[in-house]
């Protein structure tokens, strides 16, 4: 398997629109990998992080990983998965001029000897203004 198809929903969020998230509210939802051809999945990585993006250096952090499936991908053939989150307090998503601070959902394919299909997924945390 070079390639899959990997969609990330959340629950509640409908398509096309981007979820949001108070600090400390779960994050729910499906990730669908549809293989290009069948392979053995070492680990299928579903991971909640945040990433910096804009200039100077580039910081990440994985909040959480879950390992959710371990096996053959039938080649053709969706598969589903559901996961779920519970967001920190911090940091919040951001966006500067400089720097922007982006939360997501990334989803890691480790498939042995060959490169792992990768896919991310943004949302924004941060909490409600009053206004």
């Amino acid at each position: 398997m070079a390639t899959a198809d990997i969609r990330i929903t959340f629950d509640g969020t409908p398509p096309g629109h981007i979820a949001r998230y108070l600090p400390g509210a779960n994050v729910s939802g499906v990730v669908r990998v549809t293989p290009t051809g069948g392979a053995k999945c070492s680990h299928l990585w579903v991971k909640l992080k945040w990433q910096t993006e804009g200039r100077g250096d580039k910081d990440e952090s994985v909040i959480q990983s879950l390992d959710v499936f371990q096996g053959q991908l039938q080649g053709g053939v969706p598969a589903e998965f559901p996961f779920r989150f519970e967001l920190p307090r911090e940091p919040w998503s951001y966006a500067g001029h400089y720097v922007n601070i982006v939360w997501g959902v990334e989803v890691d394919v480790d498939v042995p000897w060959s490169g792992n299909p990768r896919s991310f997924a943004p949302f924004a945390m941060a909490p409600a203004w009053a206004g």
